[in-house]
């Protein structure tokens, strides 16, 4: 059986809280069902193991107190280069998951086949070197800081359980700094910036189809215009 020819990867940033999984998300429902697949960088994230012994509470949490979480050395970016190079030649592979309760990797793998394009997406996507090659088209969402911020400490407090003031203290001491010195930047070089319109950030609001449909308008038209898809299906 020949090889499918290589996909068309989407690499997808922009800062913590950007909107860019929403948009990620979107664009898989609006092109045809099997034509695209999502890969997510934070499986990536180094396991515990890395850093030294965490058999005990006390352990883990030095370790967790320690570790820059948002700064690409955090991930094993070689190993997500590889598994990208795999899967946009057209082999299946068995992608990491990171278990964010145990600030671990966790024991079991995500099967992703592959597909006609690539949805790459993550704060790191487009700051990694090794990366860089593997992308066709590079998609910065430029989202105002109030609006990110409100998002994270939404999803830090009422999904992962955590108190306001850690959220506010981990933000300044590390997610803001980390964000002008390796997200930010990408926007100058980004193929696409998607202006964010402030898509609901509370409760179970759903942000409506006209302020999805122009977020996605430009890239639709970008793959429209290279030959990747023909149109959309719905």
């Amino acid at each position: 059986m020949a090889k499918r020819s290589s996909s068309f990867v989407i690499g997808l940033s922009g800062g913590s809280g950007s909107g860019k999984s929403t948009v990620a998300t979107a664009l898989m429902e609006q092109l045809s069902p099997g034509e695209a697949v999502q890969f997510h960088e934070d499986g990536y994230y180094w396991p515990m193991s890395e850093y030294g012994a965490h058999d005990t509470e006390e352990q883990r949490a030095a370790i967790i107190a320690r570790v820059n979480y948002d700064d690409p050395s955090s991930k094993d970016t070689a190993y997500m280069a590889r598994d990208l190079a795999t899967l946009k030649a057209g082999d299946v592979i068995e992608q990491p998951v990171y278990d964010y309760a145990a600030h671990d990797r966790a024991s079991e793998t995500e099967t992703i086949k592959p597909a006609k394009v690539i949805i790459l997406e993550g704060i790191h996507v487009l700051s990694i070197p090794e990366i860089a090659p593997l992308i066709d088209l590079s998609v910065y969402v430029d989202t105002p800081v109030d609006l990110r911020l409100a998002r994270r400490i939404r999803r830090d407090v009422v999904e992962r359980g955590r108190d306001v003031d850690s959220v506010l203290r981990q933000y300044v001491g590390t997610v803001r700094p980390a964000h002008y010195r390796f997200t930010h930047p990408s926007k100058y070089q980004s193929d696409l910036v998607i202006a964010d319109e402030g898509l609901p950030a509370y409760g179970n609001v759903r942000p409506t189809k006209d302020a999805v449909e122009r977020m996605l308008a430009p890239i639709l038209e970008r793959l429209r215009r290279q030959g990747v898809i023909e149109d959309v299906v719905r």
